[in-house]
């Protein structure tokens, strides 16, 4: 008989998510964020919920950090898709699908628009009903070439915000802006080679969609927000409908 410890992750999910819906949207999306656990028995349990060909990628990560935040990272989709469908059932029956461009769905509930991300500190989940949505976490800790990533990236307006501040405040205005623009793409179903430049965004004095695409309704149509913590920025745009 297959292993399936289901109880066990959702339990160590359970004691260790936090809701970050910010309150100005908790009408129309909600944002669950689990730290990853750095105990091997954790990934150990959450690779008996996954299929095979989810183990076979796990497999394809070249370090034991890799393998392990992949795991945790696919039982956490499960815990959330178990959570909005309000099933009992193990996480293994939780079965999520993807679009061609990679947005997952589950099946079941089709109407339900979910996006996720994570980075080395945990994993972030999104779903919402009544909304397209998109949701980044990027981490703050990594050393990067702010300025000129975001030359390559980013509109002139972007660029000069990043340039305009230096040392960790830089790098955080970098960060920033790069999980605004990767959550929007999320928002339509686009990844990342759809364009970066699809959006722009202005944090200050007040953070604004400046510019997206007028076949998705345009600037108008969006309403992004940024959830500050400690070494982690993470991005939440949301998108009406007809």
């Amino acid at each position: 008989m297959t292993r399936d410890d289901s109880e066990w992750v959702n339990a160590m999910f359970a004691a260790s998510a936090c809701d970050w819906t910010p309150e100005s949207v908790n009408h129309a999306a909600h944002v669950l964020y689990a730290p990853i656990s750095r105990d091997p028995e954790a990934s150990w349990r959450c690779a008996s919920v996954l299929s095979d060909p989810e183990l076979h990628r796990a497999d394809c990560f070249v370090t034991e950090d890799g393998k392990a935040r992949f795991k945790q990272r696919r039982a956490f989709r499960r815990y959330c898709g178990a959570f909005v469908l309000g099933s009992l059932r193990p996480l293994s029956r939780i079965v999520f699908k993807e679009t061609e461009k990679g947005r997952p769905y589950l099946p079941e509930l089709p109407d339900v628009w979910f996006s996720f991300s994570s980075c080395r500190f945990g994993f972030l989940g999104a779903w919402s009903s009544t909304h397209r949505i998109g949701v980044d976490l990027e981490d703050q800790t990594r050393k990067l070439e702010a300025a000129e990533l975001a030359q390559r990236f980013f509109s002139q307006a972007e660029v000069k915000a990043v340039k305009a501040v230096g040392g960790l405040a830089r790098l955080r205005t970098f960060c920033q802006l790069w999980s605004l623009k990767e959550a929007a793409l999320k928002s339509i179903g686009e990844g990342l080679p759809f364009g970066l430049d699809a959006f722009e965004f202005e944090l200050a004095p007040n953070l604004r969609v400046v510019h997206a695409p007028p076949d998705h309704g345009g600037p108008g149509r969006f309403n992004a927000q940024i959830i500050e913590r400690t070494d982690i920025c993470v991005a939440l745009v949301i998108r009406s409908v007809d």
